[in-house]
Formats: C-alpha cells, sequence, structure tokens
C-alpha cells in the first residue's frame, strides 16, 4: 500500500480526533470551565441572543422563579437588539460573549478572534456598565490558542437540556448543584424549542438555586 495514502489517512484519523475533542465540552483542550464550586448553586447560561420574540419570555419567567443566568450574546443579535442587552443588565444578568456569529471559532485566525471579542467586549461594557468576564465559542469549540483571549475565561458547560433541538426530548435530565447549564434564547426554526426551554427553567428551579457564573479567578502562572 502507498505509504503517502496510509499517512494522509492517519492525519485525516487523528484530525478527527482532535476535532471531536476540542467539540466535546468537557474536554481539556483550552482549559475551559465546565462545572464550578458547588457551594454557589448551579450556573445559569444562555446562548444565541438577543432575540425580540424569545429572550423577553426568558426574562419574565426567570423573574417569576427567582433566578439570576448569563447571557452569551451574538453580536450580530447585539447589533439588532441593544435595548434587550440593557434589559438583562438591569434585571441584575450578566452579559457575556459567544462572538459576533455562529462561525466555530478555531477556523478563525487567532488575531482576528482577538479583535473580535476585544470589539464585542467594548459594546457590551458601554451599553450594560460591566466588562463581560466569559467566552463560549460556539458549539462549544474551542480555539487552541487562549493569547486571543486576552482577560476573558473560557466555558462550557456540564449539562443541556437540548433545547437547541427542539420537539419532544424525553424527561429533562437532572442538575447537580455546580453545573454549568446550557439553555438558548436565540432565534430557532422550532418554537417547540423554546418552549423546552421554559420547561427546563420550572424543572431546574424545583433542584436548587440558579445563579449566574461566577466573578473568574485569576489564572494560575
Amino acid at each position: 500500500m502507498d505509504l503517502a495514502i496510509v499517512g494522509l489517512g492517519l492525519a485525516a484519523a487523528a484530525s478527527g480526533v482532535l476535532s471531536g475533542l476540542a467539540l466535546h465540552p468537557k474536554s481539556p483542550i483550552g482549559s475551559p470551565v465546565f462545572r464550578l464550586d458547588a457551594d454557589g448553586g448551579m450556573r445559569l447560561t444562555f446562548d444565541d441572543g438577543p432575540c425580540p420574540e424569545f429572550t423577553p419570555r426568558v426574562l419574565d419567567r426567570l423573574d417569576l422563579i427567582g433566578a439570576k443566568a448569563s447571557f452569551f450574546v451574538l453580536g450580530a443579535h447585539l447589533e439588532k437588539n441593544e435595548a434587550l442587552v440593557r434589559e438583562c443588565a438591569s434585571r441584575g444578568h450578566h452579559v457575556e460573549l459567544h462572538g459576533m456569529s455562529h462561525r466555530v471559532a478555531s477556523f478563525q485566525r487567532p488575531s482576528a478572534l482577538a479583535r473580535e471579542l476585544t470589539d464585542l467586549a467594548d459594546r457590551v461594557e458601554e451599553l450594560t456598565k460591566r466588562r463581560p468576564r466569559w467566552y463560549r465559542p460556539p458549539y462549544g469549540a474551542r480555539p487552541l490558542l487562549s493569547r486571543s483571549l486576552g482577560a476573558l475565561r473560557l466555558v462550557t458547560w456540564s449539562w443541556s437540556c437540548g433545547d437547541w433541538a427542539g420537539g419532544d426530548r424525553g424527561t429533562i435530565a437532572p442538575a447537580r448543584p455546580g453545573d454549568v447549564l446550557l439553555l438558548h434564547d436565540g432565534p430557532t426554526i422550532d418554537p417547540a424549542a423554546r418552549a423546552r426551554t421554559l420547561e427546563a427553567l420550572d424543572a431546574l428551579a424545583a433542584l436548587g438555586p440558579l445563579v449566574a457564573l461566577d466573578e473568574p479567578k485569576e489564572r494560575q502562572a
């Protein structure tokens, strides 16, 4: 067998393994945070907003159940819904970064990603008077070069309700204190997805305190 073909096959396999690891929320690649101190409760996070159709419904439900959350916003949606970003902050929630668009961050040049995140953080700070501390890359796929992130910390998740898919996905699995919970408030083609978001919130509220992400600790040298 041609050694070149074998080499290409092995390289493709290795690339597939690395890609799979980078997409898994609990992969150590990039040193992401996916669980925090259990004494702090369950950390509630939302991706892909803000969305004028769904974010207000989520905010109202959070008020109803007495929960606080971290909203990971997309810059493309923020530009059209700045008032919603302000409202998230005014209701006591944190606004964090999910990137300008939902493209895979690992495919971006480090300098381009760094500039994108800095610009988005500046805009969020201008709107909310608080600078974002956390970054969750789309799909959880981590960039390999942490120098793109500056002072931001990477966070993925340890629990997901599957509301990105919508429909009937069976019983929502129980969460535990310390879990970083992943839900969504962005646009969707399936309204059942957001019905599942609200269903999950009610179920989670019965399990214990729902809070925003902690302030990141200093990185170790």
